[in-house]
């Protein structure tokens, strides 16, 4: 990696100056790689590196699962500030369980006090990648965006709020049902909606090719504000460039505010006006011109397939589309310059590398090579596989067993001294209740295992509950919507009305007839109204259930990671306590065989 002398920030190897201040990067050897954080995460290698934190792909040594780690930066982790808003993700986003999120599954502080975050590790290709092969099919584009709308609703409805949605916080990952499995990442700067706040009311937050208008302006911001993020996404992928045309980052700021977006259909003519009408809904400026929430958008993103859907579709007989080969139609001949950047992003290597050997190598009796991780992947089996264990408990077993067969075969020719015997048999000792505490752990984390899956079990069916009420509580609230539209009309009908009995040009019949439907219409908002607060308070009892649920089993769990956490700390001194022994007998081994000219 590459850290900037001035500021001390890291970056991926491609930088050569560092973005903040404009020094020559160094490179640096990672400290980190080939640590063990927290006792059960071996950093293998770096995946990526920002302004605030680094990426590593990790293995889980208890239960030899591959995972990524998020490290916070070691001078921001002495921020208090800082430290509670890395937290925050984690917190964020295990309040969400949405399939199409990237599962957060544990989180803390070391007693060095590195702050970290651990995650599933999904190995696939960004958004930003994959754009380079735009404009997409409308039908690709809108499967990517359906995913992260449903995304954005269940979070949305937890309180929160991502604020940095770009297409480097999209994974695209193949599956055997489709080659766009959508998992969104980086919750890093979530806003939770009913928590106070941690930043500065004039910090900007967010990338400035996707940024909503609110953010800049520092006003109230909610869900429509990831709605408008959510556009620009989808404006890039139909048209290959984002919607304003700029030559610095600050003039995307301002025009996200003061200008009206470039038509999509300006950019590249294929993209259909019913895509183009969906997409700059979400663009509006004011967020009440946006779709009234997630849900909404969802609603309007299906009619729009069916408009685009041909002839033969209900929508396309509404709306006919135009039947346009987007292969012979070219790609777009003024392509827009790239996203600025406010995170440096290090490539993903396309094989994981080599794990780190072991650092307590002995001269003598060296262990057996390291196994790469494509090797392990493939399923081997053995004690090679169980080297992964913590504090290289397998190992010093084989070590000891190797000992032991040099002792004896000079026992068989000679006298062993007592003071050689007597340290093996403390190994041989130590080494057993290493072993047996680590079945302890294992044990334990099998708990944890099962701890989790059963959080997992009870957070999706609550979570899928809490989408069906949001879904009719979006729709309760549009029918309201419209009735005040429609009462609101009716008013000045009536208005006007009044005026003309009074002048002596009206119709009193007609008066009559709009107070009628005045009075029908406000009975009906009447009615609509209380169905809101009902499906409403129905939506805030499941989220005080999840809630409930959450903090009693994260104490459950912390009850179990304690266990593990002392667990540890015991066998890490009974780690040290067998190297002194070993090591006495393979220098008392060493002698013998220097004496005998071996």
């Amino acid at each position: 990696m590459k850290v900037c002398p001035q500021c001390g920030r890291s970056y991926g190897s491609s930088k050569e100056s560092c973005p903040a201040d404009g020094h020559i990067l160094e490179t640096v050897e990672d400290p980190l790689l080939g640590k063990t954080v927290a006792g059960r995460y071996r950093l293998i290698s770096r995946l990526g590196a920002g302004g605030m934190s680094m990426v590593y792909l990790a293995r889980h040594v208890l239960i030899d699962r591959l995972v990524a780690v998020k490290t916070l930066r070691r001078d921001l982790s002495r921020d208090p500030i800082q430290r509670d808003r890395f937290i925050r993700e984690a917190r964020a986003v295990n309040r969400i369980n949405h399939d199409n999120i990237v599962e957060i599954t544990d989180f803390g502080e070391t007693d060095d006090g590195l702050v970290y975050l651990v995650m599933e590790y999904v190995p696939g290709e960004n958004l930003l990648d994959a754009l380079a092969d735009a404009p997409f099919a409308p039908g690709r584009a809108l499967h990517i965006v359906e995913q992260i709308g449903g995304a954005l609703g269940r979070a949305h409805q937890m309180g929160v709020v991502h604020r940095d949605l770009k297409p480097e916080n999209v994974l695209l990952v193949p599956t055997r049902d489709t080659d766009d499995e959508v998992k969104i990442l980086d919750f890093g700067i979530a806003k939770i909606m009913d928590a106070p706040s941690l930043t500065g009311s004039q910090q900007i937050f967010g990338t400035p090719g996707y940024i909503a208008p609110e953010y800049i302006q520092s006003t109230a911001i909610d869900g429509r504000a990831d709605l408008y993020s959510l556009g620009v996404i989808l404006y890039e992928m139909v048209t290959g460039a984002l919607p304003f045309d700029y030559k610095y980052p600050g003039d995307l700021l301002v025009k996200h505010v003061t200008e009206r977006p470039v038509p999509p259909t300006e950019r590249h003519p294929t993209v259909e006006p019913a895509m183009e009408k969906l997409i700059l809904r979400c663009l509006e400026k004011d967020p009440s011109d946006r779709f009234r929430d997630a849900y909404h958008f969802l609603e309007e993103l299906e009619a729009t397939r069916e408009r685009l859907g041909g002839m033969e579709s209900w929508g396309g007989l509404n709306e006919p589309s135009r039947e346009v080969d987007l292969e012979e139609s070219g790609r777009m001949t003024l392509p827009a310059p790239p996203p600025p950047e406010m995170d440096v992003l290090a490539d993903v290597p396309a094989t994981e590398p080599e794990e780190p050997t072991d650092p307590d190598g002995f001269d003598v009796i060296p262990a057996p090579p390291a196994m790469t991780l494509p090797e392990l992947e493939k399923g081997a089996e053995g004690e090679a596989r169980r080297d992964l264990g913590p504090l290289g408990i397998h190992r010093w077993r084989r070590r000891f067993e190797a000992l032991v067969a040099a002792v004896e075969s000079i026992r068989a020719t000679g006298s062993v001294p007592t003071g050689v015997s007597e340290r093996m048999e403390l190994a041989r000792q130590t080494l057993a209740n290493l072993e047996d505490g680590l079945d302890t752990i294992q044990e334990a984390h099998q708990a944890i295992e099962g701890l989790e899956e059963e959080a997992r079990d009870y957070r999706t069916t609550l979570g899928r509950a809490i989408d069906q009420l949001a879904q009719k509580l979006s729709k309760a609230r549009g029918s309201f919507e419209e009735l005040v539209r429609r009462r609101e009309r009716l008013r000045n009908t009536n208005d006007a009305q009044r005026r003309k009995l009074k002048d002596g040009t009206g119709d009193e019949g007609r008066s009559d007839a709009v107070l009628w439907e005045l009075a029908t219409v406000k009975e009906a908002l009447q009615k609509q109204a209380t169905e809101c607060d009902g499906v409403e308070s129905q939506l805030q009892d499941l989220r005080l259930e999840l809630e409930r649920r959450n903090e009693a089993m994260e104490g459950r769990v912390a009850a179990q990671v304690t266990q593990v956490e002392e667990e540890m700390e015991r066998l890490e001194a009974l780690s040290e306590a067998v190297r002194q022994p070993l090591a006495e007998v393979e220098a008392w081994l060493r002698e013998c065989w220097l004496a005998s000219g071996g």
